[in-house]
């Protein structure tokens, strides 16, 4: 899991900020005295203002402590409060983290919760490295359930019992959803990628004669990994390994832009000799003597 500094979330509709201290009022107006927007929380309306005040002090005293991720949702051009986004649970164990949501009744039914849960679970696939988002919500509460399943979420099954509130118990729905596998990249899209990172100030040949060092530099880092291995009694550290090929590529991209060669046809170009070379495998004999 990779925790990042919480930002500001942008939509087609919405913006999602993070809480500030002048959002108390909409906050207990709109979320946490309304019985409508609380009747399917494990908390009852607040009764005063103060309780609201609690909540919100509390979340900004976590964000100075780091490692909390709540929203204000807002519609944009307003600024104003219409409901609340929360990660919840971030679990590095197994990379998982749940979540938690009000939306004013003012706003229901408009889409505004399936748009900011997407926004929040980009956030949490792409910056977070989260790998599982987990929710849940009372089984009476099928609007929010149809909000998960707009959202990309699979209702993986019920837990009885999971929720008490006021004495009594309520069954849970639980929703899923694990991070997609990334799409497929072509060796050209990783050049063009890569060489976004080039610094531009340097001349063509420079661009060559930092490829073709690198190259030597970054191989001989893969090569002190494995005599470290072979002869010095480490574990084979894969993920170092991984790493440090990664940065072959990446001078590799770098001397065939220098080139005005793309990776890809220097790819082919190593297959088709190959396959001229061993046009049935490899073979010991035609190694010898070619």
């Amino acid at each position: 899991m990779n925790f990042v500094e919480l930002r500001e979330l942008e939509t087609e509709r919405l913006n999602l900020r993070r809480v500030r201290f002048d959002d108390l009022y909409d906050y207990y107006e709109r979320l946490g005295s309304d019985g409508e927007v609380t009747k399917y929380l494990t908390f009852d309306p607040h009764q005063d203002i103060g309780e609201t005040l609690e909540r919100l002090e509390k979340t900004l005293a976590e964000y100075e402590d780091g490692g909390r991720y709540c929203w204000v949702i807002t519609v944009k051009g307003e600024d104003e409060l219409i409901g609340i986004f929360d990660l919840l649970a971030l679990d590095e164990s197994d990379n998982s983290c749940t979540f938690a949501y009000m939306l004013g009744e003012n706003w229901w039914g408009k889409g505004y919760a399936t748009e900011a849960m997407k926004a929040v679970f980009d956030f949490a696939f792409e910056e977070l490295e989260v790998e599982l988002i987990r929710g849940s919500h009372f089984s009476g509460n099928t609007a929010s359930g149809a909000v998960m399943r707009k959202a990309g979420m699979t209702h993986v099954g019920t837990v009885p019992g999971k929720y008490e509130k006021r004495g009594q118990l309520h069954d849970g729905e639980i929703y899923e959803l694990r991070r997609a596998a990334p799409a497929a990249l072509t060796a050209n899209e990783y050049q063009k990628k890569a060489m976004g990172t080039l610094n531009p100030e340097l001349s063509k040949r420079d661009v060559l004669i930092n490829g073709v060092m690198g190259l030597c530099g970054e191989a001989g880092e893969c090569i002190d990994l494995v005599k470290k291995h072979l002869h010095q009694g480490h574990e084979l550290d894969t993920k170092a390994m991984a790493r440090e090929l990664g940065d072959v590529a990446w001078y590799l991209a770098e001397t065939a832009y220098a080139l005005d060669l793309s990776l890809e046809d220097i790819l082919r170009g190593n297959l088709e000799k190959l396959k001229n070379r061993y046009p049935k495998g490899f073979d010991s004999a035609r190694s010898i003597n070619r």
